[in-house]
């Protein structure tokens, strides 16, 4: 008895133990452009009666519960590779040149029993004859697998680009771990995010509509609505469109805003355009040089103050009045995203943040008498200071 319970106790270790054994979920990376709606619908279905789930998300944080598989295009051939959460090679499957010609339904199966024979006699090689290239090579110290820059390309320090967030994906930005920034793809060409400031001032969403229109072009339009928490009063909205030319390497955007505040604490009524430049550069495998600028005229509220003694009576004379300076600006950001090598979900970016300002010159009313006096800021002035940021995407496409 005592025998035959050290050997079931040694079955189910060993059972539990196996590699491939929690994996209930099959991702695959459709690099032959080979599925479609009926494809994976049918696919999903036979998969299910395996309690296998079909997705194209990843939680980084639960790797083990995912088959791994990648579709590549081998001159006329589709040829099928799987990975475990290691990057280990677990098979690779030939297609055969039929399954072109083959129905939908037909596609679905050929790759559902590819799938079967593959996990269920894992870490074998190639059962059909003939060289496989595998798309995606096992991961060694002699060569790792590199970051990949496009978690992070819908974002440089804090503008956006035009590209959006795939369905389901969830991106965390934050600057001087002061400024908390969210953003979900609701599909792949919508997004919703939300952030703030730990003080809680302000409060601002931003959706934003991507227009894909090309490989290396891309369109979007968006809009920041802020408004003023803890009882402070303020309002500003920043409609805006933007326009993206490049890949995840190496790329710039251009865009133009308006920018409309409310009467509040802080702000007149004002209605200004804002410009927008941002930049992407490739320096090395996980490096990359970033920039953003913004340029943007407004207008602020300023006082004048007089104070005067009139001799004759005896008496001060004081009153104040309120006007508005134009006040010109750039405001930018320049330095380097550094992606972690391991995990290129992550990243932080570290560099300088500047700042040029020129105000309007004062109204000659308020300058041509000493009695008058105003809290009202003259000429141009530059400043820069140390800016460092962190970025992270919870959930990905595989």
């Amino acid at each position: 008895m005592k025998k035959n319970l050290i050997l079931i106790v040694t079955a189910i270790v060993i059972y539990a133990l196996q590699p491939a054994s929690a994996q209930n979920k099959l991702a695959i990376n459709d690099r032959a452009g080979f599925l479609n709606e009926e494809i994976e619908s049918v696919l999903r279905n036979r998969l299910i009666a395996d309690s296998i789930e079909l997705t194209s998300m990843i939680d980084n944080r639960r790797r083990c519960d995912y088959w791994f598989a990648s579709l590549i295009k081998e001159g006329d051939e589709i040829v099928m590779s799987v990975l475990d959460c290691n990057d280990k090679s677990l098979g690779t499957r030939r297609m055969g040149l039929k399954i072109n010609t083959a129905a939908d339904s037909e596609k679905a199966l050929l790759l559902y029993f590819a799938f079967s024979e593959i996990s269920g006699d894992p870490y074998k090689a190639e059962t059909v004859p003939g060289p496989v290239k595998a798309p995606l090579a096992p991961a060694t110290e002699e060569e790792p697998a590199l970051p990949d820059p496009g978690q992070h390309r819908t974002r440089y320090f804090f503008a956006p680009s035009s590209y959006n967030l795939e369905k389901g994906e969830l991106y965390y930005n934050t600057l001087y771990f002061f400024v908390h920034d969210v953003q979900y793809g609701i599909s792949d060409k919508f997004s919703m995010g939300m952030g703030t400031t730990i003080a809680g001032f302000p409060f601002y969403l931003t959706p934003k509509i991507t227009i894909p229109a090309g490989d290396k072009s891309t369109f979007a339009i968006g809009d920041m609505l802020m408004i003023g928490t803890w009882g402070s009063k303020f309002t500003g909205n920043l409609l805006y469109a933007t326009y993206t030319r490049g890949g995840p390497y190496n790329n710039f955007t251009v865009g133009l805003g308006h920018l409309h505040t409310g009467e509040g604490d802080l702000t007149q009524v004002s209605n200004a355009p804002v410009f927008n430049f941002s930049a992407l550069l490739r320096v090395s495998d996980h490096i990359y040089f970033i920039t953003e600028n913004y340029s943007s005229q407004v207008k602020t509220k300023r006082n004048a103050f007089y104070n005067s003694y009139n001799e004759i009576n005896g008496e001060y004379i004081y009153f104040d009045e309120e006007f508005r300076q134009n006040l010109f600006f750039i405001y930018g950001q320049a330095g380097f995203r550094f992606i972690n090598r391991t995990k290129d979900v992550r990243s932080w970016q570290i560099g300088l943040s500047y700042v040029f300002s020129s105000f309007e010159a004062i109204p000659k009313k308020y300058t041509y008498s000493t009695n008058w006096y105003t809290n009202a800021n003259q000429g141009s002035k530059l400043i820069a200071f140390p800016v460092i940021g962190y970025a992270r995407k919870f959930s990905t496409r595989y």
